[in-house]
């Protein structure tokens, strides 16, 4: 052990040499690329947010093909560099529990933080981000991300520091206002004014507002204690001023919404507080609990992370500084701590978006009933039928959560109650028979996470109140440093109810479905990554798609291999295969049928003079029916970025060929952004794909971003501008 530790010293001064002579711990400026820097020395690696982009696209990727997940993936995206943002200012001691924060945004996987404990049990505290490479499972790309948010320090000094008193909140506290615009051009279309009378008997067919869509976000920070900040927005189409209506459509709009943007949120966070608080929200907030068959919204991508990934590490309750409009929490959320017990206590009270209709029936005192069709999560206000939408249901959740947590042993159980102002009435059918009709739903849940040397398991009960059960089950196993995968089996009852599901699921609702899902991550050689996954799925009961009992499968392969210090290439493959009414009109229409999406990409990136960075993809696609339905999709692109290290600025290009026979075959391909945003456009026909990024900084306070991008189609021409202000002091 003594040799060891003798040994361990001589490399830590060594590196801390090497750091010295090449400047390793200059801070690089994070701007978001599609290609990997190449790290022929410490100095490129370390500091490297690129490493994260390409790893969270890439999940993110895997869900735009999916109709129901794709708005889903575009907040979870945003939430998740928002939360890397504050912790770049705001780091992570390494050496203390906080770094569990790094294993709920997924930045860190569980036998990562195991080994890291492991490590810092037999020698000690960390002394710098280098020590990393020592320990087991950390690969160049997690020490990258990991570099400009993580910090080694002792506890009590750190401790110390981060007591919170009102003068130090106000004059030590830093800010960030972000001003994002974007706007979309399309030569296809006419801009012609139509007339009242019919845009009133065309509700749904004439947008209200211009074509741009604005965000301006606010965001305060003191430290990792305290975090507030206020997100506005209106989306392409919606309305902000009223003056250019006339009176008619004035009048009519206001019954629905005041001028200004569509959306407004808040939020106040707060950790370590006092009367052993450990966190209190207020304003906008997220919860995620256990693996999420009971209550998870906010950050989730399921099983497009892959391989061994899918078990998830709850962050309980965490504030929302996005601008989505999808399911989160408007009120109170705090959680108090008692030695190794938690309780979460909850209350939220937001307006929703509905679907109205009248009921047959009337009431005692003779007035009609008001009923929902169905609840909307799209958070569009475009046209008079959207805006119509816009909050009319008023929804109340309370509830709470309770933990109990040791070093090998962590259990909760989860109860909540929703209720609406109307009731939920969806349109009769065969398919949706068991879907959730009323206006009050409770939800109740256990779950467990059971850790042992090398193996963990893990899983959660949940039932909602027409005693309709879910279960999941699953394990991970490290056997060998370079070898990990997972078991998981998961069922979603028939009648089973839930508005707020986040578990890994194949149908949107999590409703029917009985699964089966085996995860695989690889080392078979220095330089190589292999992770892979199979999905086995059935559904129990009729589906939107089906009107049969149906079933599928789902497998993914990738591949990763470093050629050298300058060069990386990836091979990506995606298949899966479901069941659908057949669309021949030669056969019975509700026989069910095979159909199969193929997806193949071949991606290299590499590095020519240090400063060009160079990648290259080519993306396949193959779809398949029973029916005869086939049709293929090919993209091929050049990127080419241009990031002179030193240098208050950056530009990136991409050039894209792609053709596919029709939708079915479309290929979905992640485009560099502006900060914070969400770019995976779905290509489909014939045509060519351009986009120039810029980024300056000025000031070292001010950064300036600028994206145009322009789709050339056979029969139109689409052209896309993003501009963005971001402003720190």
């Amino acid at each position: 052990m003594r040799e060891y530790m003798r040994r361990r010293w001589v490399l830590i001064l060594l590196m801390g040499f090497e750091a010295m002579a090449f400047g390793q711990f200059e801070e690089s400026v994070p701007f978001p690329s599609d290609s990997l820097r190449p790290y022929s020395d410490s100095l490129r690696v370390y500091g490297n947010i690129e490493f994260l982009y390409q790893r969270l696209f890439e999940e993110a990727e895997a869900l735009a093909d999916e109709p129901d997940d794709g708005e889903e993936a575009s907040d979870a995206v945003e939430e998740l560099l928002i939360e890397y943002e504050h912790l770049r200012g705001s780091p992570v001691n390494l050496n203390s529990e906080a770094a569990t924060k790094l294993c709920e945004l997924g930045l860190l996987s569980h036998f990562q933080m195991e080994s890291l404990r492991q490590y810092r049990r037999y020698f000690g505290d960390l002394l710098f981000i280098e020590e990393l490479r020592m320990i087991e499972a950390f690969d160049e790309h997690t020490i990258a991300i990991l570099a400009p948010i993580v910090f080694f320090g002792k506890n009590d000094h750190i401790m110390e520091q981060e007591r919170v008193t009102l003068s130090k909140a106000v004059t030590k506290g830093k800010h960030q206002v972000t001003v994002n615009m974007a706007r979309k051009f399309d030569n296809s279309e006419t801009q012609e004014d139509a007339s009242d009378s019919l845009m009133l008997a065309r509700p749904n067919a004439y947008e209200l507002g211009d074509p741009w869509k604005m965000q301006l976000k606010y965001n305060y920070r003191y430290g990792s204690r305290l975090r507030a900040g206020v997100a506005m927005e209106k989306d392409a189409g919606e309305l902000l001023l009223f003056g250019a209506l006339s009176d008619t459509l004035r009048e009519t709009v206001r019954k629905y919404r005041p001028p200004g943007f569509d959306f407004y949120g808040a939020h106040f966070y707060m950790t370590d507080g006092p009367c052993g608080i450990k966190e209190l929200a207020l304003g906008d907030y997220q919860l995620s609990f256990g693996q999420g068959m009971t209550l998870w919204t906010g950050l989730s991508f399921g099983k497009a992370s892959g391989g061994s990934s899918v078990m998830k590490r709850a962050a309980g309750v965490r504030p929302k500084a996005s601008a989505g409009e999808g399911k989160f929490f408007r009120g109170a959320a705090t959680t108090l701590q008692y030695h190794t017990f938690q309780l979460t206590a909850f209350y939220s009270y937001r307006k929703i978006d509905a679907t109205l209709t009248e009921s047959d029936t009337l009431t005692d005192d003779l007035e009609e009933q008001e009923l929902v069709s169905a609840l909307q999560e799209s958070g569009y206000h475009r046209t008079l039928g959207e805006l119509m939408k816009r909050n009319t249901i008023r929804q109340q959740v309370w509830g709470g959560h309770l933990t109990y947590i040791s070093p090998q042993l962590e259990i909760g159980a989860t109860a909540y109650h929703v209720r609406l102002s109307s009731i939920l009435e969806p349109k009769p059918s065969k398919y949706n028979q068991f879907f959730f009709r009323g206006d009050q739903l409770t939800n109740m849940g256990l779950d467990f996470r059971w850790q042992l040397p090398k193996t963990v398991f893990f899983g959660e009960l949940s039932m909602s109140d027409n005693a309709a059960f879910a279960g999941l089950l699953g394990m991970t196993a490290k056997p060998a440093g370079y070898i990990n995968f997972t078991l998981l089996y998961r069922n979603y009852g028939t009648r089973y109810q839930n508005l707020f599901l986040g578990a890994i699921k194949e149908s949107s609702r999590g409703q029917a479905e009985e699964g089966y899902y085996i995860g695989l991550q690889l080392a078979p050689a220095p330089g190589w990554d292999v992770i892979a996954h199979a999905d086995f799925f059935r559904f129990k009961w009729l589906t939107s798609q089906v009107y049969t009992p149906s079933w599928g499968q789902e497998y993914q392969l990738k591949v990763s291999h470093q050629i050298s210090n300058d060069a990386t290439i990836q091979l990506r493959f995606k298949s899966k295969t479901k069941m659908k009414n057949s669309a021949d009109d030669h056969v019975f229409s509700h026989r069910p049928i095979f159909y199969t999406k193929r997806t193949y990409q071949l991606h290299v990136n590499y590095a020519v003079l240090g400063n060009l960075q160079l990648s290259n993809k080519l993306s396949f696609a193959q779809y398949a029916s029973d029916d005869c339905i086939n049709s293929h999709g090919y993209l091929v692109s050049q990127d080419i970025a241009y990031k002179p290290r030193g240098k208050p600025y950056y530009l990136s290009l991409r050039y894209a060929l792609f053709e596919s026979d029709d939708y079915n075959s479309r290929i979905s391909i992640y485009e560099n952004d502006v900060w914070g945003s969400f770019s995976i456009p779905s290509l489909s026909g014939m045509g060519t794909r351009i986009y120039l990024l810029g980024k300056i900084n000025l000031f070292g306070c001010l950064s300036l971003y600028s994206r145009i991008g322009i789709t050339i189609l056979q029969e139109k021409t689409k052209t896309d501008l993003k501009m963005e202000i971001i402003g720190k002091f």
